[in-house]
């Protein structure tokens, strides 16, 4: 999948989104530098690995990810730790290393988002790649991606 398949998605859902190409990034941080919004304005996701499979957890690019409250945002899950990056590669081959968005690619995937992302109005998140960003609506991420809101920040 790549960022057209996830813009098609966008598309047939009657979605609105801005793609926003830019110089290439290695951190959401910089992403939002580049792209010139704050770095709260900025979902980025990290990929987790429970007993059941993967969860996509997306924050802004300002705040670290609390396991402990990823694990009480999924209390069915025991073991809940971040995925490696060849377990990144094999599962979302699609996608560059570090750029998974919050959804697309495999599908059956949980995602939750940080209560403070989901309170934007707007959100800029990864596309698939590093150098490509897709601003939309955060009502609109939530229905695109099914996610849970959750308090996941530290």
């Amino acid at each position: 999948m790549s960022v057209m398949s996830l813009r098609r998605e966008l598309e047939q859902r009657g979605l609105e989104y801005e793609l926003i190409p830019h110089k290439r990034t290695l951190s959401a941080v910089a992403e939002a530098k580049v792209v010139g919004v704050t770095p709260e304005e900025v979902g980025k996701t990290v990929v987790l690995r429970t007993d059941e499979g993967y969860v996509r957890a997306a924050l802004a690019a300002s705040d670290r990810l609390d396991l402990h409250k990823v694990r009480e945002a999924l209390p069915e899950r025991h073991d809940v730790r971040v995925a490696s990056e060849s377990e990144l590669a094999a599962a979302y081959p699609m996608f560059e290393l570090g750029a998974v968005p919050p959804w697309g690619g495999p599908a059956g995937d949980r995602v939750l988002v940080d209560s403070r992302l989901a309170g934007r109005e707007s959100v800029v998140v990864e596309a698939g790649a590093h150098d490509e960003s897709l601003r939309l609506r955060t009502a609109d991420l939530l229905a695109v991606t099914g996610a849970d809101v959750a308090d996941l920040a530290e």
